[in-house]
């Protein structure tokens, strides 16, 4: 425990002396030089703030809807706040040194007992600081997230550049991809600042990393790319996923207390799961079969021809207007003098899905051979999957409840904590893989199920006149339990079911940071913290009477892991059209597996005193050495103990200071061996002989932003992010096949391979002139590679993949993008659009020498596919919004892009949705 005392005993140290620092406060001129757009109040008084250097305080709903013409000129800071504050209903009182609070103009008031208004910290826009970013960033807002919520969770992230998510059609669960970095930690998905992360082992195809939330509850999301400082970056290497459950402000109208809201939505092209047992898609097919036999008793048995290759049940596809599957949440807050609440209750009942019609649907060919007394006819299947055009997806259902509850309490102007806890209880079919892949049948199985509890604690404390104090401080804990059913139904024979051991995997951290804005040779902000996680799991196995247990243990996982970090990091503007800004993490992890070290169907000789061999016996969960030569055997237990430190540089300038800005970013990431990955489990096992190194993985990136207003009319914006990446990751962890030089009987072994790779160029155009908008993004990658030194290598680099490496299935399309069209008619009030996603095809394997071919999880060859996506949305007053959507206009039968098995998505499917706010 030394580096954490010294670290933490640092960064007091730090604190104390910038509490003490030489740098004054900002000293304001007589006036100063200003270039404010036209546009909303509240963007530009963040803009006005950045260029004068003060600090302004508003409550956003004061200044919401409003806009200002542009401001351009030399002018003291008060008369410019005056100018842009004219007409607004809004005055800027002084409370500080180079500080103002903007508030509503003083009126006579009756009453004695008005409250004072809640300040909250002015900040840039989110959208807009996502183009003022040296960096790539995206956000998705509320109303993006409604108006895009689809038919599974992960259908919120389409369309976002660079942006995918894994597995998009099982559990409820999200596993985001960020330009090919995904799982294991790599992009960190924070519910309000906590991480529930948790692997789900997927069979012979890989894994998948599950985060759990309700789409109703989520008020915001910011992506970032790359490795990130901060308190939620520690161990990101692909970025990280930032999401925000909705607040007092998401459902109290502005002037009032308290507020109810209402929402409910219906979701059609669905049925009731059937019965667990009832098999679906194409079976039988790849097999030969007899007709015109010369007697009954040749064509009987296995050797008969099927009447048919599917069953008709799952075949009845509903109306696009017969809406089955329901969303409805219920949330309502409260304000007090003091703090406020909220409380939140959502439900979701995504019933079983039908695949759509235009595609590579399966199709049967016969192929027939003549001989002496029977004709012999061979059934192949053509397409992309088992499941026919417009068949239910068995599996695909998925129930949740989930509460939320979050406090705000106010201490004073300067202090606020929040509580909050988030409960997630769902039960859901599983598509597992290798059952879509290998097994005879496809099956509807029993439900798989997870619950999910989140708490967290955050508290900030920001003095409105102390520029070198803006501390937070992050308590949190997750708790979840799954049961993870995959296909055990009938696998091992008709009627025999295997239930799953249920998995217990509990998440602790803590974070302590503080950012500090000083001037003197330029404006300078510094920012550092500590940050600490603690993960434990555990597999719930049964014990008989006798104490021994009665499932075998080798499947599930137990251990622990430990992390500790901190980071340090200064963004310097000597000139305002300059900004320099260097960082640095460090972090250690140890992990411990409370397993013994286990070679999975190991003989073992047993010796007597004199050396000679008495018995040769099956080893099925122990293995040891006898290490103090007592004659006893002692057991060997896998630990991992790492750490390293990985920096962060950055340049942007803006010549012009008009909105266009110029960067280059050089950032470096570390990720530790997660959990998963440093314990024993079903399937896989870290390689005994060789200990696993972190992660390291450089980004590297240049790129413009450019963000302007008025420029074809008044109130019109602009906004493009033009980026050039390039990743390299060292020591990349996965899954691999046993060399033939290593000892062992594993099936497969977890180790760092050489290095992956992945260099491309991003774009994201918006243009909204009100009445009109548009939104185009893409990512297209000019090189992937994947490198490893191994057996049943022909080349040791390809850009297809790894045999039985969890990376072959995380490698994204060769290009994705996206477009969206809308107007905005009768005062702004109804909303019409569309949405067309453009999507490639996963980078193809060779006809031969493939290095994957001696897998167990075959690449799963997604075509390119587009689809349109149209929805429309009226607003009556500020109290009701209708939405209507159709997903998949045009009823594409296709395989999500990252996919792990051959499911197809929805088809074409119509979603209404109603909004109430009281």
């Amino acid at each position: 425990m030394r580096y954490p005392l010294k670290i933490f005993g640092l960064l007091l140290l730090v604190l104390q002396l910038s509490l003490i620092s030489p740098f004054a406060l900002a000293q304001v001129s007589s006036s100063v030089s200003l270039q404010l757009p036209a546009g909303p109040l509240g963007d530009v008084l963040d803009e006005y703030s950045r260029q004068a250097g003060i600090t302004l305080s508003y409550e956003d709903n004061l200044v919401k809807e409003q806009v200002v013409p542009a401001l351009v000129g030399q002018y003291p800071p008060s008369d410019a706040l005056r100018i842009l504050l004219a007409g607004s209903g809004l005055q800027a009182e002084p409370v500080a040194e180079n500080t103002w609070v903007i508030q509503p103009e003083a009126e006579p008031a009756d009453d004695l007992h008005t409250l004072a208004p809640i300040l909250v910290q002015g900040a840039y826009s989110k959208a807009d600081k996502v183009f003022q970013t040296p960096g790539s960033a995206n956000v998705i807002s509320q109303r993006e997230i409604e108006r895009f919520r689809g038919s599974s969770v992960g259908d919120i992230f389409q369309g976002t550049t660079g942006v995918l998510v894994g597995e998009n059609r099982n559990s409820g669960g999200i596993d985001v991809n960020i330009r090919g970095m995904q799982g294991q930690g790599r992009v960190p998905v924070l519910v309000d600042g906590a991480r529930q992360e948790t692997t789900v082992y997927r069979g012979y195809a890989g894994v998948s990393s599950r985060s759990y939330i309700d789409p109703d509850l989520i008020s915001d999301i910011e992506i970032s790319k790359g490795p990130v400082m901060g308190v939620g970056g520690a161990g990101a290497t692909g970025g990280v996923v930032s999401m925000r459950t909705i607040g007092v402000n998401d459902i109290v109208k502005p002037g009032e207390d308290w507020g109810i809201r209402l929402r409910g939505s219906a979701i059609g092209n669905s049925s009731s799961p059937p019965p667990a047992g009832t098999a679906a898609g194409l079976n039988g097919t790849g097999r030969t079969y007899r007709i015109d036999c010369a007697h009954p008793a040749l064509c009987e048995g296995e050797h008969a021809f099927p009447d048919s290759f599917g069953s008709d049940e799952g075949m009845s596809r509903p109306s696009l207007l017969d809406m089955r599957s329901w969303a409805g949440s219920l949330a309502v807050a409260k304000r007090f003098e003091t703090f406020d609440l909220v409380a939140a209750y959502s439900q979701r009942n995504q019933k079983s899905y039908y695949a759509g019609s235009d595609g590579p649907v399966p199709e049967i060919e016969y192929q027939y051979r003549e001989l002496p007394f029977y004709t012999e006819v061979t059934a192949l299947r053509d397409g992309v999957a088992r499941f026919r055009g417009e068949e239910r997806i068995v599996n695909s259902n998925n129930r949740s409840n989930t509460l939320l509850l979050k406090g705000n309490f106010y201490i004073g102007l300067e202090q606020t904590l929040e509580l909050g806890y988030q409960r997630y209880d769902s039960e859901y079919g599983e598509l597992m893989p290798s059952q879509l892949i290998w097994l005879d049948q496809i099956r509807q199985t029993s439900n798989s199920t997870v619950t999910a509890d989140t708490y967290t604690s955050r508290y900030n404390w920001d003095p409105i006149d102390n520029d070198r104090i803006n501390l937070d401080f992050n308590l949190w804990h997750t708790h979840t339990r799954s049961a993870n059913r995959s296909y055990s139904d009938g696998i091992f024979g008709e009627g025999v079911s295997v239930d799953p051991d249920p998995e217990r995997y509990d998440r602790f951290g803590l974070d302590l940071s503080n950012e500090m804005l000083l001037t003197g040779w330029g404006q300078h902000e510094v920012s550092y913290g500590i940050t600490a996680q603690r993960e434990e799991i555990d597999t719930e196995i049964p014990y008989d009477e006798a104490g021994n247990p009665a499932a075998n243990e080798a499947f599930g996982r137990i251990g622990d892991r430990t992390e500790l970090g901190a980071f340090f990091n200064w963004q310097w503007q000597p000139h305002q059209t300059l900004t320099l800004n260097s960082g640095i993490r460090y972090l250690n992890a140890k992990t411990d597996d409370h397993k013994l070290v286990v070679p999975q169907g190991t003989y073992q000789d047993l010796y007597d005193e004199d050396g000679n061999v008495v018995d040769n016996v099956y080893v099925e969960s122990i293995f040891c050495v006898d290490d103090d030569g007592d004659g006893n055997c002692d057991a060997i237990r896998y630990r991992t103990d790492n750490s390293g430190s990985a920096p962060v540089f950055s340049v942007a300038w803006e010549p012009w200071l008009n909105g266009v800005q110029f960067y280059a970013r050089y950032a470096e990431g570390m990720r530790m061996p997660s959990l998963f990955e440093a314990t024993q489990g079903w399937s896989v096992t870290p390689a005994l002989d060789v200990g696993l190194k972190p992660e390291r993985t450089v980004n590297k990136e240049v790129g413009i932003n450019v963000l302007k207003r008025g420029l074809l009319f008044n109130d019109d914006r602009m906004a493009v992010k033009l980026s050039r990446f390039r990743n390299h990751t060292d020591d990349y962890l996965t899954r691999t096949s046993p060399n033939t030089w290593e000892e062992g009987s594993e099936l497969f072994v977890m180790r760092n391979i050489d290095s992956v790779t992945l260099h491309g160029t991003e774009l994201t155009l918006e243009y909204d002139a009100g009445f009109a908008y548009s939104k185009l993004g893409g990512t297209k990658y000019h090189h992937i590679e994947v490198c490893h030194y191994g057996s049943y290598r022909r080349e040791r680099c390809n850009d297809y993949g790894v045999a039985n490496s969890y990376f072959n299935n995380m490698i994204p399309p060769e290009w994705h993008a996206s477009t969206t069209l809308g107007t905005r008619l009768f005062d702004r009030r109804l909303d019409l659009g569309a949405r067309v996603t453009f999507m490639g095809q996963r980078t193809p394997t060779p006809p031969f020498n493939d290095n994957t071919a001696q897998g167990f999880n075959r690449v799963v060859p997604w075509h390119d596919y587009r689809l349109v996506d149209v929805y429309a949305s009226w607003q009556h007053g500020d109290s009701l919004t209708v939405d209507f959507n159709i997903d998949n206009l045009t009823d594409q039968y296709y395989l999500d892009a990252l996919s792990l098995g051959l499911v197809p998505a929805p088809g074409r499917t119509a979603r209404v949705g109603v909004t109430y706010k009281y």
